[in-house]
């Protein structure tokens, strides 16, 4: 019997997938031909209908088993009866906006650590090594060297601690710990058995309820959690006033964590070092927001996963779990 678009059903043991990921500006976030190819190839019972508008991807929807997306609507579930598997490269669980029914399940990237461990060893690197303060000074002396050189400090021996210390904590502390650093990893609650083998002795994770006491000894401050009411502006006014005055602050995760106010006059009075801030809790970040006006502050726009492998990374990634979920027979939903 031909489908509601005139096509014919899937044969057994076919799962079609519908697939809208598309991006205006950045050309990484783009599924196309040659990553259905890849996929289709990882895993061959998946066939792979590439959408280039919402009209196709809604039409495709009445006979597919998974949705690639970056976004849903609600009223979408009602145009796709067959569906088990709503999947989208996005690794915050806040990205799907939507009550999944009966038999749909959700799932989240999870790949996103490597690139943006990177993004953050270049941001605390960064401002520690004066590359960043450089901007600044050079925009307002022909040769700031006496300010410059008075800001420099080495990575090696400091004290870094990672607020968010889930996966993309973890890689981030991964990639750090060869600079010589102690770390601090702070989650929901410390697991006993839990300890990355990449840490030594004095390395260690705490419950977020300690948060507190670690502050004063932190150099760096980096802050990877997710989006939600729990982590709605963890670190206020009164959290940054924690921090010694030399600190720094990075934040990859969510932009709700940092009280953005309380920042901006924090770097104005001169009691941080320096932030880094690639989210933010409006986005795009506005024209008046405070941030855009605080000294030693840089800013980038969401954009510390960019990298030309990013969409290699989830069809490999969404491969190996789909493989794994149809070799050990536990279904989809």
């Amino acid at each position: 019997m031909a489908s509601a678009s005139g096509d014919p059903p899937p044969a057994a043991g076919i799962w079609p997938a519908a697939v809208h990921l598309v991006h205006p500006e950045v050309a990484c976030w783009r599924f196309g031909a040659h990553e259905a190819s890849v996929l289709e190839a990882l895993a061959p019972e998946i066939r792979c209908e590439v959408c280039s508008d919402r009209g196709s991807f809604r039409r495709a929807l009445c006979h597919a088993r998974i949705a690639l997306v970056w976004r849903f609507e609600q009223e979408e579930f009602a145009l796709a009866p067959d569906l088990r598997l709503l999947a989208t490269p996005a690794a915050g669980r806040d990205y799907f906006r939507v009550e999944a029914p009966a038999g749909v399940e959700l799932s989240y990237g999870s790949f996103h650590g490597e690139l943006m461990a990177e993004t953050a060893v270049a941001m605390v690197l960064g401002m520690a090594r004066g590359l960043l303060p450089a901007v600044t000074c050079f925009g307002g002396s022909p040769w700031p060297r006496r300010r410059l050189s008075a800001r420099m400090r080495p990575l090696r021996g400091t004290r870094v601690t990672v607020l968010g210390f889930g996966h993309i904590g973890r890689w981030i502390g991964q990639l750090l710990k060869p600079f010589g650093v102690t770390l601090t990893g702070v989650r929901r609650r410390s697991a006993a058995g839990d300890t990355p083998t990449f840490f030594g002795p004095d390395d260690r994770i705490i419950p977020v309820d300690e948060l507190d006491a670690v502050l004063p000894r932190t150099d760096h401050l980096v802050i990877a959690l997710p989006g939600g009411a729990e982590t709605d502006r963890i670190v206020d006014a009164r959290r940054l006033a924690l921090l010694p005055a030399h600190a720094t602050l990075t934040n990859l995760g969510r932009g709700n964590a940092i009280d953005e106010q309380a920042l901006a006059e924090a770097l104005s009075r001169g009691r941080l070092a320096g932030a880094c801030l690639d989210v933010f809790a409006e986005e795009p970040l506005p024209a008046d927001s405070p941030l855009r006006h605080a000294p030693n502050l840089w800013l980038t726009p969401h954009t510390a996963a960019v990298g030309p492998n990013y969409m290699d990374l989830f069809v490999r990634e969404f491969a190996a779990r789909f493989r794994r979920r149809l070799d050990t027979g536990i279904p989809f939903g």
